[in-house]
Order: C-alpha cells, then structure tokens, then sequence
C-alpha cells in the first residue's frame, strides 16, 4: 500500500546532551557485549525527553510514533563493546498515518510506529534486528523487554542504562487500537512488578532467548499496579504495539527515508508541540 504522503521529515540538528534522566521496573543491566547493545538505542530530544529504539537496519531505527511528536532536534546513542556512547544525529522520520497527535494512549486509534534515519551508521559493531513474520503473540507467553528507561516513576537519576526483564503476555486488548497487554508473571498487574517505565516506549518485545531473538512489538505505554496508590505510570502493564501487522509499511517507508539525500533545512520538522503528554517526562 502506498502511503508515500504520510512520509514526515525531521531536521538534522546539532544536540547537547540533555540533563540526567530516568530505566525498566524490576530489570537487570545488559553486560553481554554481543547481547542487546548490538541492536537497542536510545533516542533523546533537546527539550529533554528520552524514548527507547530498535536497529533494524544500519541507519534506520524502529521507534513508538509519540517519541517524535515534538517540534525537536533529536539525537540517538548506541553502546559500543565496552559500553561506552556513541552518537549519531537524526534527519528523516515516517510516523505511521494512522497516529494521531494529541490523543492520549488508551485511546489513541492508530499504530504507534515511527522509522527514524540517522545521518551514519553506527559501525560493525552492532547488529541489527531483522523484521520477518512471525507466529502470532500467544497470551501467557514469556517475553523479554529491554529500555533505557526509569527503575520507577519520577526517577530521573536511573535512566540511559540498558537493561532488560521478562513480561508474561495477558493477551490483545481493544481501547482506542489493539495493542497486546504484558506484565510481571507474579504479580499479574496487581502489585508493582516488572514493565516499561518512563523512557522505554519504543523498547522492544523480543521473542526467544539471545542470540535467536524475534522481534514482535514496541513498549507504547504503561500504567501503575492495580493495588497501589499514588501517582504511577510504571509497575502495573505494558502495552505493546505489535508490528507484523505493519511490516509492509515499515519496509516501503525504510525504503523512502534510505533514498533521501541530505537534508533540506525548510522542511518542517514533524510534531505537534513542545513534548509529548505520552511520556509526562518531565514531572
């Protein structure tokens, strides 16, 4: 199908580092140089917001659409072997066109996909993830989940660290889109327990074990425990966008963004505004 209209270009832009940020609930820091780091990145924007992005090809990367919503400049940073950062700047994006800005996730009606180019590959050392069909998402199967995000709501002090946990998919749920429901095997939603945090949206849902990882959904949003109090969005269940249903749209949009040649600095960049409701980064 060709959406070739739906194509939105995003500005290359010169980013500083953004202050210190927030990482996944009840997760283990990534240390295996041939593990995640090969293909998980984070993306940051200069109003301070952080998302998290799959490598699915040398200069593309996979991400959740409301991480791109601001008018921003955004960089993304990869680990090296040693774990150290490497940079690389953005100057194209497709946001999938079924995405409306400005509507809040539990009733957002499109797919929350976005394919982002960067202005150089990252190098051998990194792999990235290969998009093929595969078998439908089965409820209670394990999964693994990876981010750079927050170890809970609010602390920014834990975030751009890889880490990663396991989810137990609850099955797909219809609120504004279809999106796949995880959350930890133990606690059922019902306590705090592992999940997505602020700055994983975009993280991926992996099938299998490393090595022999699938890719079958993006982290788009998550809630606090059902029998907790207080203000949270971490803790409770994931939503992930699953992507086999998008994998056309992903190929012919990686497709147009590889045959852009430079940049045009009149584009306008895409986005609504100054942030993104979705992440409520900065409170």
């Amino acid at each position: 199908m060709k959406l070739r209209t739906t194509l939105a270009l995003a500005m290359l832009f010169c980013l500083v580092a953004a202050a210190p940020a927030d990482a996944i609930v009840r997760g283990a820091n990534s240390t295996d140089p041939d593990g995640l780091r090969t293909f998980v990145v984070r993306i940051e924007s200069d109003l301070g917001e952080m998302c998290t992005g799959v490598l699915i090809d040398d200069d593309l990367i996979l991400t959740a659409a409301h991480c791109l919503l601001a008018r921003a400049r955004y960089s993304v940073f990869g680990l090296d072997r040693r774990f150290q950062t490497i940079r690389r700047e953005a100057i194209a994006a497709a946001l999938h066109p079924t995405f409306e800005a400005g509507v809040p996730p539990r009733r957002q009606p499109g797919a929350d996909i976005a394919v982002l180019r960067i202005d150089a590959p990252f190098g051998r050392q990194f792999r990235s993830m290969p998009l093929v069909p595969l078998a439908r998402p089965m409820e209670g199967e394990d999964v693994t989940i990876a981010g750079f995000g927050t170890t809970a709501f609010g602390r920014r002090n834990s975030a751009r660290v890889l880490r990663y946990t396991y989810l137990r998919l609850r099955g797909e749920i219809r609120m504004g889109n279809t999106v796949l429901m995880g959350s930890d095997s133990e606690r059922n939603s019902e306590r705090a327990g592992a999940g997505a945090c602020q700055g994983d949206s975009g993280g991926p849902i992996l099938r299998g074990d490393p090595g022999t990882y699938g890719l079958i959904g993006l982290v788009s949003w998550s809630s606090g425990a059902t029998g907790e109090t207080g203000r949270t969005a971490c803790g409770g269940s994931t939503a992930i966008t699953p992507i086999a249903p998008h994998l056309d749209w992903i190929a012919a949009r990686s497709r147009e963004l590889r045959a852009i040649n430079g940049v045009n600095t009149s584009m306008p960049r895409p986005g609504t505004g100054r942030g993104s409701e979705w992440q409520d980064w900065a409170q």
